[in-house]
């Protein structure tokens, strides 16, 4: 007998097993990840019914793109050392945020508040740099008789969610005629990106972070989500700021709380001061 031959063919079969018992075990492993990875995005939507969560608006899994930022809070010097500037009003700056009472014509219609935002912001004698601000209907307030309009720059269609570059209208309601009684603005200047483009963290993603993270209380309603620059530290004259989800929830005690996760990493922001670095 080839005892040879045998045990060749032992050592054959041995090996063919080996692969053949490890590629079993590599497809349970990968069907068990898929099938976790999609729970993960897939039923957090059912998990918030379960708990009588409910949500205002659609949920997307759809992941933007965005930036770490750097830029400089505008001081306005240059319109405080100039003595023809443009805004007719009573104005002054304190602490690089720019106060202003209007006496020139400032109306608006806050059932059209984007169309009347907008056109005051083309007006030089309103504003200075107003072309640069958008309207924010997540964070403005407004009722019938009297609102705050919120407005912020904005880099590659994403807002400032931010006090550093904000420009919030006063809305007050006078012999039937709604008008900006009083502004205050903040501006940034010399925005650029810190590194590449990158891809951001989706709706769906950040809800399950909060879920899971036991930030959304039971039987409240997640209003708005809502997606902005937010200033994460500050560097000598320089702010850096990150692309931050905005969550808006109502409790069923009738509160409101906005609860912040990162885009780029999908942490919860717990902690809204700013680290401050004078020599790095």
């Amino acid at each position: 007998m080839d005892f040879r031959k045998i045990e060749w063919i032992f050592f054959l079969v041995f090996i063919g097993l080996n692969i053949f018992l490890f590629s079993i075990y590599w497809n349970n492993q990968h069907e068990q990840s898929l099938v976790t990875n999609s729970n993960q995005r897939e039923d957090i939507l059912h998990r918030l019914e379960n708990d009588d969560i409910k949500v205002s608006e659609k949920v997307t899994d759809e992941h933007k793109e965005g930036y770490y930022l750097s830029a400089e809070q505008d001081s306005f010097d240059s319109l405080v050392n100039d003595d023809s500037n443009s805004i007719v009003g009573i104005w002054g700056v304190s602490d690089k945020v720019l106060n202003s009472t209007p006496t020139g014509e400032a109306e608006f219609d806050l059932k059209k508040a984007n169309n009347s935002f907008k056109h005051l912001m083309k007006d030089k004698e309103f504003i200075v740099n107003g072309e640069e601000y958008t309207y924010l209907p997540d964070i403005s307030k407004k009722d019938d008789d009297l609102g705050k309009i919120v407005g912020a720059q904005t880099f590659e269609g994403i807002p400032f969610i931010d006090e550093t570059s904000r420009v919030t209208l006063d809305i007050i309601k006078d012999e039937d005629q709604e008008r900006v009684s009083k502004y205050t603005q903040t501006h940034l200047k010399e925005i650029e990106p810190l590194r590449e483009k990158m891809t951001l963290y989706s709706e769906k993603e950040i809800l399950n972070t909060l879920y899971i993270n036991n930030n959304i209380p039971s039987k409240s309603t997640i209003t708005n989500i809502y997606l902005g620059y937010f200033r994460t530290l500050e560097v000598r004259e320089k702010n850096v700021y990150v692309p931050v989800w905005f969550v808006k929830i109502k409790t069923s005690d009738k509160t409101t709380q906005i609860e912040k996760v990162n885009a780029l990493n999908n942490q919860v922001i717990t902690n809204n001061l700013v680290p401050k670095v004078e020599n790095p």
